[in-house]
This record gives structure tokens, sequence and C-alpha cells, in this order.
């Protein structure tokens, strides 16, 4: 902390110097009467200073830039502010982890980020669906064994004996607890290994460790044709086990290693303190200072929360509300065989979920708010919450506020949400009130970087050619046609041109802005509609304009909401993606508003017009149902 006062400025020194003088001295220069006390006038200098000289990160000026409009807008909505301020009493705050990683990626980088995160889900889902029988059920849970499964090899981490994804469904392998439930509790990934239904039962109480020490060398009493390895063998296998892929695996994969090799586990005291509690991230204390400033004003401004991860994961986790996006996403929910020859519907996992439907958003914060509104921070509440094991003294204490309850090891247990509360929950996520920013800049030129050759022009289309390496290294002449329109560097009238001229090639424009509506009635249907290329756009706009007669024309963009009263895509959409087709023409790609994947693809735009398609308003809050 000096050394950065000593950096900041020379008249800082003297500051500094001083600072010194009382650590030294045993004071502390951040007490009252100080050399570095934060008076309150330095805290509100601080907080009042403009986002941009408060933090660099441009990712996270935007996302603050949007939570002042979404604030904005929820003050005006008729539903929850009305336009008055006042009627907000509490806004709870959870910062986005990834958003400092997220920073600096563009839209392509974040989309590959997160496809690595979801590489190694969708390769195991891929082995399931290859070697198990059509009629299999693949549910979360199996999933989540192959999981484990899958980073130990498909081997047994006792035996170091292989099985297949079918013994996962046969019971002939099952989880196993590295260190066992009853003194660690958690069922995390890197918690768990795969192993033989007998060896499991044989392990009983004890750590990977201990179990393979007293065992080590002996036949397995349920099965004799198994042998335990001796510990060096154990050893070995362990060290050797892949901890390969994106962060998130390798972190995982190598804390189980680490859990295998643990001789003994001791619980750890946590170090869960009150400071945890008061003291925010930057980020939080940024999105503080955005939501305070429209209630600047008020006598009695609302409450503000942040709310500490560790406590809103351990209310999610005990309260099942995945399964109130039901109404809203009904493939959310998965029919689970049982050990009894019947079926169950159960909820499919949050990872799954994700690909399903934009509202897990919606639903997260609703925990945060219904969390902060049900479990005011009294005593030690919060820090009980993250506890695993409580004596009677703190288990009174939560037992006061009459929302908890305790099994018979004495843990602690959040009782459910009322089927009143969930049934509105339902009710308020089937409205798909989701919506998606939309930049309205309309600067730069989205082009491809490389040149690509001219073979002809024919029809209004241009014909393309461009040496590049496929797959192998080896190079090809890929062959394209792409409109007249999506093309910069074409000959003028005249046959005069600029470099990409003389070269005879031209760049492809990689993107659309959107496709432009004309109201004009005098217009044939086909001058209507056309493509606004991401190239001078504000140029193409103002002619557009001259043409509607002087009105700015309807403009479709991705992510707006749509609505068309009638036709074979009647309905409430968002859209996908503008382009223009050879068979289609000019058309849109749609999904339900919440939706992730396309619902209905190649949408001519001249028909939505002729079923009344109208562009629905783009407030943050989303749009209330019919």
């Amino acid at each position: 902390e000096l050394a950065k006062i000593s950096g900041r400025a020379p008249y800082a020194r003297p500051l500094l110097a001083q600072a010194f003088d009382e650590v030294m001295s045993g004071r502390d220069p951040k007490a009252t009467g100080g050399s570095l006390e934060e008076t309150e006038e330095v805290r509100r200098r601080r907080e009042t200073r403009p986002l941009p000289q408060q933090t660099n990160n441009h990712l996270v000026r935007h996302r603050l830039q949007i939570l002042a409009r979404l604030l904005a807008d929820l003050i005006a909505d008729p539903a929850y502010g009305a336009d008055d301020p006042a009627r907000i009493s509490r806004v709870t705050l959870e910062v986005n982890r990834d958003l400092r990683e997220m920073a600096g990626l563009t839209a392509q980088d974040i989309a590959k980020e997160l496809g690595q995160r979801l590489a190694g889900h969708k390769s195991v889902s891929s082995r399931l669906e290859e070697e198990l029988p059509p009629d299999t059920i693949i549910s979360a849970g199996l999933i989540r064994k192959a999981r484990i499964a899958d980073d130990l090899g498909w081997r047994c981490p006792y035996t170091g004996l292989e099985f297949e994804p079918k013994d996962l469904i046969d019971r002939r392998v099952d989880k196993d607890h590295i260190i066992p439930r009853s003194q660690r509790a958690t069922d995390s990934l890197d918690a768990l290994a795969v192993t033989f239904s007998a060896i499991n039962k044989w392990k009983g109480q004890r750590t990977a460790w201990q179990f393979v020490t007293d065992e080590g060398g002996k036949p397995v009493p349920d099965a004799p044709n198994f042998c335990i390895m001796p510990l060096a063998r154990y050893k070995e296998f362990v060290d050797r086990l892949d901890t390969k892929g994106h962060p998130d695996d390798w972190q995982r994969k190598r804390r189980r290693k680490e859990w295998l090799l643990l001789p003994r586990y001791e619980e750890k005291a946590r170090t869960f303190t009150q400071g945890q509690l008061t003291q925010t991230s930057q980020l939080a204390r940024l999105a503080a200072q955005v939501v305070r400033e429209p209630f600047g004003n008020l006598t009695n401004p609302p409450q503000l929360i942040a709310l500490p991860g560790s406590v809103t994961g351990a209310v999610r986790k005990a309260w099942n509300v995945l399964a109130c996006l039901e109404k809203a996403a009904p493939a959310v929910m998965e029919v689970v065989p049982q050990t009894d020859g019947t079926t169950k519907p159960e909820v499919k996992t949050k990872t799954e979920i994700r690909d399903i439907t934009h509202l897990h958003h919606a639903l997260d914060a609703t925990v945060l708010a219904l969390a902060a509104h049900f479990i005011p921070n009294r005593g030690d509440v919060w820090r009980l919450l993250t506890e695993r094991r409580l004596n009677s003294a703190q288990q009174a204490e939560l037992a006061a506020l009459g929302l908890f309850d305790f099994d018979e090891r004495g843990q602690f247990r959040l009782r459910d949400l009322g089927p009143g509360l969930k049934a509105q929950l339902r009710e308020r996520l089937a409205e798909r009130r989701v919506v998606q920013h939309v930049p309205a800049d309309m600067s730069g030129l989205r082009i491809e970087e490389n040149t690509r050759g001219i073979v002809k022009r024919e029809n209004g289309r241009v014909f393309l050619r461009q040496r590049k390496k496929n797959a192998d290294g080896q190079m090809v002449v890929n062959r394209t046609n792409e409109p007249e329109g999506k093309v910069v560097g074409l000959p003028r009238a005249d046959g005069t041109g600029g470099k990409l001229n003389a070269l005879h090639g031209v760049r492809v424009i990689d993107g659309n802005f959107g496709i432009a509506i004309l109201d004009a009635p005098d217009l044939p249907e086909t001058d209507r509609i056309s493509i606004v290329r991401f190239f001078r756009v504000w140029q193409k706009l103002r002619e557009l304009r001259t043409r509607n007669g002087g009105r700015i024309p309807r403009i479709l963009r991705n992510g707006l909401l749509v609505h068309v009263p009638r036709g074979s895509r009647a309905g409430t959409w968002r859209i996908l993606s503008t382009k223009e087709t050879e068979a289609y023409g000019i058309a849109i790609d749609l999904t339900a508003p919440d939706g992730i994947k396309l619902a209905k693809g190649n949408a001519p735009v001249a028909k939505l017009v002729r079923d009344g398609l109208i562009i629905l308003p783009s407030r943050l809050t989303g749009v209330a149902p019919n």
C-alpha cells in the first residue's frame, strides 16, 4: 500500500514518510487521525469519480453502462418502479466472475472459450450416444459419472482394470467418494472416482490412500477375480493420470489426484471472515456506484446488498428452482429410468440448461433477490450458511429464523420455497422476458483480411477464387460466389478503381448491419426491403431515408425481438441472423425470445412483412406477454 502511494506522485513522499513512522511506532496509518485515514470526503470523491477513471477494462465499462440502462428501465416500467424510484427498497448485487476473464475477447473468442469449457462434457455425451443402446436415456447423472470415468481413463483407480460406458448403466461400476462423504461433505467432480461396486462397498469409510494401504495386493471379497493394486503401483497409476484440457478441466483433474494421494484427511477450519461479507471487489463497488446514481435525491435510498458467492451457492443448492423453468422451456426436463423399472421426470443440469434457454440468468437473479429477502445477515447467519457442521448454539440461531432444518448429523439444510412462490416464479418465467443488447454503433468496416480473385460477374453476383490451406495443410483453390453488394473493390462504371482493381481482386464484407424495411407504398415490394452491409452504414441509411419519404426505415438486426401476428411463422421471436440467400432472398433466422438454438430458419422478410411483422420495443426489462 505504501509502495503504491510512493510511486503515485512526488508530493506523496512526505505522506509516505509520515505513514512509515506511524507503522514503525505500532500505529495504523488508516485509523482515525492517521496520515492515510479514509475520511468521508475522500470516500465520496473516490466513489463519484467518472467510471472511465476507475477502470480501463472496456468490457467492465460496457457492462456498467448496460446496468445503468437496465436500472432506468426497471424504474420506468409500470410492472416494477412505475417511474417512482422510492418504490425500490433493496438492490442485491453479485458480480460475474468471468467478467474480467472475457475482457478484450471478441464474440467469436468468447464463443470459442465457452466451447472449450464444454468440450469435455460434449465429447463424453457423444461417446455415450455412440456406445449405448439407442433407447438409453442419457441423463445428467449418467453424463456426470461418465465425465469422472473419462478423467480416470475409464479405469478403476484401485485395480487399474478397464470398464465401459455400459457398465455405468448396469451399475457394475459406480461413483465413489475419494474422501468419505462423512468426513468431507461434497459431491464435486474432483471429489469422486468411479470404481466397481464390490470395491466401493469394501472400501467403506476409508480414504482412497488408506484403503489401498490396508488392502493392496489382496483380492476383493465379493469379487475374487479383482485384486487391489499394491501402493507403489497405485501411486504410479495416479501420477500418470491425464491433466490436459481447459484450465477448468486440469484444475479439477489435479485436485482429484491430490485427493487420491492424500494419506489422511483433516478438515481445516473455515477462514470465512466478517470482512468477506462487507468488503466487496472493485467490480461490486463500481456496480454499487451505478446503482446509487438514480436514488441520489431520495431521503431513504434502497439498501444495497453485495451477496458473497459462497452464500448464494449454498442457497442455490438448497432450493430446487431449476424445475420452475419447465413451463417456459419444457426441454429442461428429462425422463430418468429408476432401479424398480419405473421412470421419473428430473430436471437437467445447469450446464445442459445453458444450451436450452437464456432464462437461467433470470432464475439466478431470482435466487439472489429471494436470498437477500429471506435470509437477512443478522449476527452470523451468512457465515453459518457456509459451515458444514454446527453446534447447538449455532443451530438455535438459525432455527430462530424459521427457515432452516437440520439432518441427523447436525448439518444445515435450508427449507425449500413455498409452493405458492414457486408457482408465481413459473408464471413469471413463462413470460420469457429476455432481451439482447443491440449495439447502436454504425462505425467501422467488417471485412475479410484476405483478397479473393474475381473469376466473373453474372446476374448481380461475383464469382471468386482464393488459394488457401485445407485441413491437411495442402494448398487448394476455394471457389465461392457472393452478391455484388457484399464485396468491396469492384471496378467503377468507367473501369477505373483502386489497388484491388489493379489486382483484379475484391474483399468480402463479413457481416450485415441489418435489413431495412421501407414503408413507402409507392415502391414495389422488392424495392422496399434491402440488406444493409457493415460498410458505410450511415451513408446507406441516409439514402434509404430519402427514398422512404424522409422517415427512418425500420431496421431488423440480430438480437431484436419481433412479433408476427399470422402466417406459418406466427409468434414472438428473436432474430439470430440477417442474410441474403439465393434460394430465399433476403431472410432472417429466428429463435424463441429465450432460445439458444435455431427454431425457424430462412424466413423470407417479404413474407413476414405481408404477415404484419412488428419490431417490439427494446426495453431491457423485456416485453410483457400479449
